[in-house]
This record gives C-alpha cells, structure tokens and sequence, in this order.
C-alpha cells in the first residue's frame, strides 16, 4: 500500500507541470465594414488537428499546401453566420497562411499556427452589423478548447485602431454568440478619427520638428549669406501663413491619394524622406539657402509627410466610402493641432525677430541691404542730432 501510494505520488510530480500548461486558445478577430464583415482566425496546428479528426504536420507552410482546400471546405461547414431571421450569411475563405512564432525567452519555435482570412456577408436587405455567430471550428471535438472572439475596427462606434474588444469566449458549451453594433453612428466615427489626426500630429514629433524649423526664420530678412534684421509683423505673418498653406495642401493631397490607394511609397523611403525634410529645414534656419522659396520646401515634403499619415489609415482596411470621412476628420484633427501649436509660437517667433538687429552687411551683399543699412544708419543719426 504504501509503495503504491508513493507511485502515485510521484506519478502526480511528473504529470503536474503538464497539467498546468494551459492549452493554446484560437482567435477569431473581427472588423465591421459597411456591408461585410472581415473576420481572421488563428488556430493551432495541434488543436486543429484533433478537433478536425486530420493528422496534420506540424510544419504549418507544408499543412497549408497540403490540406488548405479541405481546410476550406472544414471551415465552410463550422464557421455559420447567420441574420436576426435565421438566413445564412455567406462566408469566403480569403486566404490561409503558416504562422510560426518563437516560444517567449527561448529560442525555439512555439507550436505554429495557421492564420485563416474570412469575409462574412450578410444576405440581402440584412444588416451587417448584427448576427448570431454560429462557430465550433475546433471545439466541435476537442471540448477543452476555446475560441476568443474580439473586435479590432468599428468605424461607426469609433472603434479605430488601439486594442481589440473582447466579445465573448466560444467553446463547446457556447457555439453561438450573438453580436450587436447598431449603436454606432456616423458622428461617432468622424469624431474618433478627428481625435486620432489630432494624436498623430501631437505624438508626432518629425512633422511638428520640420514645419517650426520652417517657420523660425520667417520673421527675417536675408543679409547676404545669413539672416539678419527684422522683416515687420504683417510680412511676417504673411509668410507663416503660405508656409502653412503650403504645407497643409502638400500633405492633405498625398493623404488622400494615399489612404485610397492611388499612390504608395516603402516605408524606410518615407521615413528617410522625412529625415531629410527636417534637415533641410533646420539648416534653412540657420542658413538662408532658400530663402523666397520656403512655400515650395513647404509643399514639395509636405507631400512625404501626407504619405506618412496614409500609412496609419490603410491599416485599417476601409471600404472606399468610411476612407473618405475618415480623411476628412483625420486631416481636421491634424489641422487643430497644427493651428493650436503655431497660434502659441508665433508671437515668441515675432518678438525674437523684432529684438533681432542688422549686422553689418558683407561684402557680398546685395545693394538693396546695403541701402537699406544706410537708411537706418541716417535715420539713427538724425534722431541723435
């Protein structure tokens, strides 16, 4: 007895560490579109195999190529949709693809994974955003496993971007989750791409960096080969306000283009390009190499910049209709920022220009400063006398 109590003992010293290694859930992550549904799928190779009754290779890009149409066919039959009068929704396989990651600390490969891309469309005259969704892709078998369904883009609820809402958890108990977004609004979404415009212009250093170094000596005069005195507040204003113009038209062309599609540039490229804007523009502070011609620097990377905000947009995979509102708002939101930032450093610019005073001119200068200095000078000795 007392034998068999410490092979039982030992027996639970060697099973626990398995016992309590929890066993990988799937994921179902959902986007809501105007008239459809994107949905993607992650699933375990090993839990995928079981609940589907298939030996599958661990080698996910091979069990891909391998077994993706019957796959497909797997998913068609547990992946149900359905609208609030019980009419399927119809389902498309999108494509599938081998993930392998690497286990946490080591450096060895976690079990793969399989990402699967779905698109769900409601059937006619049925909304698409409210359904039952009707799932057992794995727990139809294995009963100990889970899905996790979230979501990740919901225009209408302001749901754009940062993490996903967690709906609910699917298991063999639970085959069915109802889903409901009717709540959402079109106001709703435009005010929540308007505040994240507004957050990326603000978090964004590099696009405020550029625009001020650009702006710092517009309330100068070019002397010669540098900047010397004071060019007066109404032109000074006058030029922040084409640099401005420049700039908003150049980036709000390229974000439109950009965020539907029509013009696309790599990201390093876009990164350097900007780098290169910021540069420019802070040697243009120092130097007057373009001097007369700051609203062409302003516009010509503006267009880089205008590409840069795209880049936030197509991640979000919009239809054609919600990208155009969400330009709209995000280009506003960038544009309030960039009011707000320039309102409260232009009079520092305008007094740091007024208490700038002309040096001597070179001798390379050009005859209109040098007459312009004669003037200041007579007048300076006349106020003497």
């Amino acid at each position: 007895m007392r034998r068999l109590f410490l092979i039982l003992l030992l027996l639970m010293a060697v099973m626990s560490p398995t016992w309590a290694h929890p066993m990988p859930s799937s994921s179902v992550v959902l986007r809501l579109h105007r008239a459809e549904i994107d949905a993607e799928l992650t699933l375990p190779i090993t839990e995928l195999a079981l609940g589907w009754g298939k030996p599958l290779t661990l080698d996910a890009a091979r069990a891909v190529r391998e077994d993706g149409d019957a796959l497909k066919e797997y998913l068609h039959a547990h992946v149900r949709p359905t609208a609030l009068d019980g009419r399927l929704w119809t389902v498309t396989v999108r494509s599938l693809a081998p993930i392998t990651a690497k286990a946490p600390n080591t450096r060895v490969a976690s079990s793969p994974d399989i990402q699967v891309d779905l698109t769900m469309t409601p059937p006619p005259g049925a909304p698409a955003d409210r359904l039952t969704l009707n799932y057992d892709v794995i727990f139809q078998r294995l009963i100990t496993h889970q899905a996790i369904v979230s979501i990740a883009s919901d225009w209408r609820s302001g749901l754009v971007g940062g993490s996903p809402i967690i709906l609910g958890v699917m298991r063999d108990t639970r085959t069915s989750l109802a889903i409901d977004r009717s709540h959402g609004s079109w106001l709703r979404g435009f005010t929540a791409l308007f505040g994240m415009g507004a957050r990326h212009i603000a978090e964004g250093t590099d696009h405020l960096l550029f625009l001020l170094a650009l702006l710092l000596p517009a309330p100068l005069i070019a002397a010669g080969n540098r900047w010397g005195g004071y060019a007066g507040g109404k032109e000074a204003l006058r030029r922040i306000v084409k640099i401005v113009t420049a700039f908003t038209a150049g980036h709000s062309l390229t974000l439109l283009l950009g965020a539907l599609g029509y013009v696309h540039l790599p990201t390093p490229l876009i990164e350097s390009a900007i780098a290169l804007s910021i540069f420019v523009s802070a040697i243009h502070a120092l130097l007057p190499i373009f001097r007369g011609k700051e609203i062409f620097i302003a516009g010509g990377f503006g267009l880089v910049h205008g590409l840069a905000f795209a880049a936030t947009l197509t991640e979000f995979g919009l239809d054609p209709l919600t990208m155009v509102s969400s330009v709209l708002a995000f280009n506003l939101g960038i544009e309030a920022v960039q009011i707000l930032v320039i309102g409260v450093t232009m009079p520092w610019l305008l007094l740091l220009g007024a208490d700038t005073r002309l040096p001597a001119v070179p001798d390379g200068g050009s005859q209109r400063h040098r007459d312009r200095r004669i003037r200041l000078d007579s007048g300076a000795r006349i106020g003497m006398e």
